[in-house]
């Protein structure tokens, strides 16, 4: 059922949002906190190398050394002496006078040099400056493996608690879809055991009717209105039955095929006296030979409920279109276009509602707003979609069928 789909999904959505939250705001925090303990250990260790003689340091604390070494410089900021080890760095004395002229070039006493991925801490000793270089490459290195175990273990967190989540949507709904069943065939069951008392009513209201003949006016009267009530009462209960026999159709998921032009083609010519008594047109375009999944009298029914609402509707000495045509994705759209008065827009979703009847005018008319939700159903359990529109003093209501071979 689409309204138990449509919970499912919110109930998905609403679990997925609050874990994304949860985990986005996790996987911040601990890359934060690891990246920042990462430089606050890069620059400890480049103070004590600026700060004390050569000596061994250790990457937090382990067995691996960290890359490091020192400059000393004289008065005439000359490279006199390097201290320290770095497995990149040869004896490049061009290379080691860059390295301090960059260094001594900036205001700052601490900085970085990126093409080198190193950064610097001077400290004045001597004459000159004692420079300590730390290479950035291994808590790069470090902070970009962490991001990337941080995201893939995010994403598996991620898409577990998806699948749980769809497992327990199934188990939160499955109360919901048990009592909308119930009603369902508490309607279906109801519809049919009213459908006897009320043929009962109508045939002896009949036959009292027949056998009084020309008899007293208000005792025919009296009859008539029973039987009028009665009629619609009858009417009333086969939608019902009607409505919950497509949607049980629908759950079951039937797979019959039948031609669609041949059914629009036959409902528009037993509609036609009808509009012609209205006083209204009826024309049609029919595109031939377009098959598409469904039960035939189930399709009839539904050009019987479009057609009859153009009726209705219709302006006087109005015009009804009805079109049938094959749509470049695979599939056929019919189109019943009526003038008339416009339906607003804000109620052409709502018209689809079982018993929904607009207000004002259209309220008067005849019917117990079954006919539009019978058509949804019956389409929607073909597999198709039902839509209306309202512009320009035209209504009209489109279906949408995938193509189906014959």
């Amino acid at each position: 059922m689409k309204e138990l789909k449509g919970l499912r999904v919110k109930f998905i959505v609403s679990n997925m949002v609050m874990v994304s939250l949860v985990i986005g705001l996790a996987f911040f925090l601990v890359g934060g906190m690891m990246k920042l303990r990462v430089r606050q250990n890069q620059e400890r260790l480049l103070g004590q190398a600026a700060e004390a003689e050569f000596r061994e340091m250790s990457w937090e604390s382990q067995r691996s050394r960290l890359p490091y070494f020192i400059l000393v410089t004289d008065g005439d900021d000359r490279v006199i002496r390097v201290e320290g080890q770095y497995g990149g760095l040869g004896p490049d004395e061009e290379l080691l006078e860059d390295l301090a002229a960059q260094s001594l070039a900036g205001m700052a006493d601490r900085g970085s040099l990126e093409p080198y991925q190193l950064t610097y801490l001077r400290r004045p000793f001597e004459s000159g400056y004692r420079i300590a270089y730390v290479d950035t490459s291994l808590g790069d290195s470090y902070t970009q493996d962490m991001w990337r175990t941080l995201g893939l273990t995010g994403a598996a967190v991620w898409l577990a608690l998806l699948a749980v989540s769809c497992i327990l949507s199934k188990w939160a709904v499955d109360p919901v879809e048990r009592s909308i069943r119930r009603e369902k065939q508490f309607v279906a069951n109801a519809s049919h055991e009213l459908k006897t008392p009320l043929t009962v009513i109508m045939a002896n209201a009949q036959l009292l009717e027949d056998e009084r003949g020309e008899g007293n006016a208000d005792e025919n009267r009296w009859l008539n209105n029973i039987l009028q009530e009665a009629e619609g009462m009858k009417k009333l209960v086969e939608e019902m039955l009607t409505l919950a026999r497509s949607e049980a159709a629908k759950a079951a998921g039937k797979r019959a095929v039948c031609c669609f032009s041949d059914v629009v083609i036959e409902s528009v010519l037993s509609f036609e006296a009808v509009f012609y008594q209205e006083n209204q047109e009826l024309e049609s375009d029919v595109e031939e030979e377009i098959w598409v999944r469904g039960d035939e009298g189930q399709m009839k029914q539904v050009l019987g409920i479009l057609l009859d609402n153009a009726k209705k509707y219709s302006s006087p000495g109005g015009r009804t279109r009805v079109e049938l045509k094959r749509t470049g994705n695979k599939k056929a759209r019919l189109t019943v276009a009526s003038t008339g008065e416009e339906i607003p827009k804000e109620k052409l979703e709502a018209i689809f509602d079982r018993f929904y009847r607009l207000d004002e005018s259209r309220g008067a008319r005849e019917g117990y707003g079954l006919g539009l939700a019978i058509a949804k159903s019956i389409v929607e359990g073909s597999g198709g979609r039902i839509c209306a529109q309202s512009e320009g003093g035209q209504n009209r209501f489109s279906v949408e069928l995938k193509l189906r071979e014959r």
